[in-house]
């Protein structure tokens, strides 16, 4: 099994600094005085809301899109709860309009939830405001107007925070239209989309990171290199929609890691509070470290992407021809195992977001060792969660994820 690529690597570094960007959340203060203990249950639903809101918006949502949308609910959350709670840190300070002596913190987590979503998303505002007035129907009266004033407070002000932050502004460049040039990237083949994903993330404002460029890797293989040619004649192996050496269980990995990142981030990381008893607080501490974290490592990736704008390995193996490399050979059929997303080759964002799950996990669990269980896809192109895979350390699934894009044909390994 061959280590994990050097831009993986390399994000796995972003990753870290992120947590640490994060430990600001992990003040040591005690529990604040007069707070009401809620629910992780209520920070665990209101999640899955959350995650459906943003997976029915049309037009269709993409992946790091996504978790930045989930970014502006979990930071609500987060803010919310430690304003009432106390024990950690904000990520953004606020002024309670209330006194949050006796405030429910369940309450406040719905209030930011809803006032986030129904602000980012008022196609469905009818739908959440129903799901939401029925959820305060059932909480008991005590500290829940106080709890819902901090909920609708924090959410208001991380709305407050982060507009005008770049999200889904236009991009001029024609990115991956042609010409057809050695090494840069253009739209693959049908039924890869004929354009450019999200261009806009590479130049959005983090939520943590100073800048998108601050841990830009490293530019690309060369294409005359040994490197490049031997880690081209591997994907285009192992990598073919008709492979012959690539192995079942290789095809199912490949395959696992097809699942829509949204899903699956949140997922992991409620699976992980529910497996370790995480009360609220953690909870909503942990659902904000993993979206924020994976949002900065998603802004950082396409920063690279779009900076470096390298071409996907089926435009390298159809044109080998035109490479400059004597050790390519060109296969003008050649197609992968999975579509290829319609974003630059270089670094891979399973790489970059995968990554940055594991090191949250880390840090959450104070080891490494983190033994973990991660829900994915089964079937070729299928996105939805319908299996699972336990990883035992950061490293084992950092590992994994590398090989998984070389077996599905999108990356060089390199990219991982």
């Amino acid at each position: 099994m061959k280590p994990p690529g050097t831009a993986a690597l390399r994000l796995t570094g972003l990753a870290t600094s992120i947590i640490l960007a994060i430990a600001a959340f992990a003040g040591t203060s005690t529990k604040a005085q007069g707070a009401s203990e809620g629910s992780a249950a209520t920070a665990i639903a209101w999640n899955i809301i959350a995650v459906n809101t943003v997976r029915a918006a049309t037009p269709a949502i993409f992946q790091v899109e996504g978790l930045i949308y989930m970014s502006y609910v979990q930071a609500s959350v987060y803010d919310a709860v430690t304003k009432i709670e106390g024990r950690y840190q904000p990520y953004h300070h606020f002024t309670a309009p209330v006194d949050k002596a006796g405030a429910s913190p369940d309450a406040a987590v719905a209030a930011a939830s809803y006032t986030a979503l129904a602000y980012y998303f008022p196609a469905q505002a009818g739908t959440l405001g129903t799901t939401y007035t029925s959820y305060l129907a059932g909480l008991p009266a005590a500290g829940k107007h106080a709890g819902v004033a901090i909920g609708v407070a924090a959410a208001e002000d991380i709305i407050a925070l982060r507009t005008g932050d770049g999200r889904d502004a236009p991009i001029s460049t024609p990115y991956g239209q042609g010409p057809l040039t050695p090494g840069v990237w253009i739209f693959a083949p049908p039924p890869s989309a004929q354009s450019a994903q999200t261009p806009w993330v590479a130049f959005m404002k983090p939520f943590m990171l100073e800048s998108p460029s601050q841990f830009r890797p490293g530019p690309p293989l060369q294409l005359n290199s040994n490197k490049y040619a031997t880690q081209l004649a591997e994907v285009q192996a192992y990598g073919s929609a008709t492979s012959t050496v690539r192995t079942v269980e290789q095809t199912n990995i490949a395959e696992f890691w097809n699942a829509n990142a949204i899903n699956q981030v949140n997922q992991t990381q409620r699976d992980l509070a529910s497996a370790h008893g995480f009360d609220l607080v953690e909870t909503a501490r942990g659902l904000a470290m993993a979206n924020l974290t994976d949002s900065d490592a998603g802004i950082a990736c396409f920063d690279a992407k779009y900076y470096y704008t390298f071409w996907r390995p089926v435009t390298a193996i159809q044109h080998a021809d035109i490479d400059g490399n004597p050790r390519t050979t060109a296969d003008p059929t050649w197609t992968p195992l999975l579509i290829t997303p319609n974003h630059p080759e270089y670094p891979a964002a399973h790489g970059c977001l995968t990554s940055s799950d594991a090191e949250v996990a880390a840090e959450l669990l104070g080891t490494h060792r983190i033994e973990i269980n991660i829900a994915g896809a089964v079937g070729q192109n299928v996105t939805t969660l319908t299996t699972s895979r336990h990883y035992a350390t950061v490293e084992d699934l950092d590992r994994q994820i590398v090989n998984a894009r070389v077996w599905a044909g999108l990356h060089f390994r390199d990219s991982g």
